[in-house]
């Protein structure tokens, strides 16, 4: 049985790190220009002239233990990519919350920084991240980002419990769709809505009474070659409080989590960058943490469960 625990805080750093040796490639590919001219204009770095970059993804949700804060390295161009070596390990990784500090500690389970075992994220707070290291050559580096909390986002009109696909889906009903609403948070402009498949392979054990019968996904010949199409998580952004649950949102049928974020600005210019992992871009002038690359951002979330129902055996 497969059950992932997942949240929108835990996708997108790899690949930025990846996005910085790439960058490296690059500058690399340029060496072959010379012999045409233009190795004068561009110049002609060497595929050993590597200077390390340092990334952040730090994301804070209201009443949610604050974890999984990741501080990653770039590597050198010739190296193979590997999570636990691109993980920095020794930094001195420090919140202060209005003043207060609160200080992180490195989990080698994780390859991530936390905080001790019942500290809680805070509403309508402000919250700074400090983190201190060493470079490769001993130079001291100090990486900076600051958020302040939304307040917390509640269900107006909160998802049913159940759901039952349509047996046929070119003949919908009006409205097909479940409308779900919550409530307006001052300062969010957009909201993030996610839909998490609980256990992609069971089915039948969570009927009254159980069957054996397996789970299986919805087949979609748009999404074969997305590259999160194994993900058991969708999800979007938009400038709406209110919103149906279009059928296209779910993979797989069975128990889910639908969830409603309300980002601060540093995440939903993350999120929008990103594409929850889909984009392999990111524009520097739209990160949120100083002397390096990346996130510091919040949000609060309100979550509902509910069992989508199979069309058909």
């Amino acid at each position: 049985m497969k059950s992932p625990s997942f949240s929108l805080k835990n996708s997108v750093l790899t690949r930025l790190v990846g996005i910085l040796c790439i960058t490296s490639i690059n500058l690399s590919l340029l060496t072959g220009c010379e012999a045409s001219g233009f190795g004068d204009f561009f110049g002609s770095p060497s595929i050993n002239d590597y200077v390390e970059e340092y990334a952040v993804q730090a994301l804070l949700i209201v009443g949610e233990p604050i974890e999984d804060i990741r501080v990653m390295q770039s590597q050198r161009l010739l190296d193979t990519f590997r999570l636990e070596r691109a993980a920095v390990r020794t930094a001195e990784v420090r919140l202060i919350e209005n003043g207060n500090v609160i200080p992180l500690q490195f989990d080698p389970a994780t390859f991530t920084f936390k905080a001790a075992s019942g500290v809680k994220v805070k509403a309508k707070t402000e919250y700074k991240l400090e983190i201190n290291l060493r470079k490769e050559k001993g130079e001291a580096l100090t990486l900076r980002g600051t958020t302040t909390t939304p307040d917390q986002v509640r269900w107006l009109r909160a998802p049913k419990d159940t759901l039952r696909y349509p047996k046929d889906t070119t003949l919908l009903p009006s409205p097909d769709s479940l409308l779900i609403a919550w409530t307006p948070v001052a300062g969010v402009t957009d909201y993030i809505f996610s839909t998490l498949c609980l256990d992609t392979l069971e089915y039948g054990k969570y009927l009254l009474p159980p069957t054996t019968e397996k789970n299986r996904r919805l087949v979609r010949f748009f999404e074969a070659q997305l590259p999160r199409y194994n993900e058991p998580v969708r999800a979007g952004i938009r400038a709406v409080t209110a919103s149906p649950v279009i059928w296209t949102a779910f993979k797989w049928f069975g128990p889910h989590e639908l969830r409603i974020y309300a980002p601060d600005r540093n995440w939903a210019n993350w999120f929008r960058q990103t594409n929850f992992g889909q984009n392999p871009r990111f524009n520097y002038r739209l990160g949120s943490i100083e002397n390096g690359v990346g996130v510091f951002g919040s949000a609060s979330m309100v979550r509902q469960f509910t069992f989508l129902i199979k069309n058909q055996p």
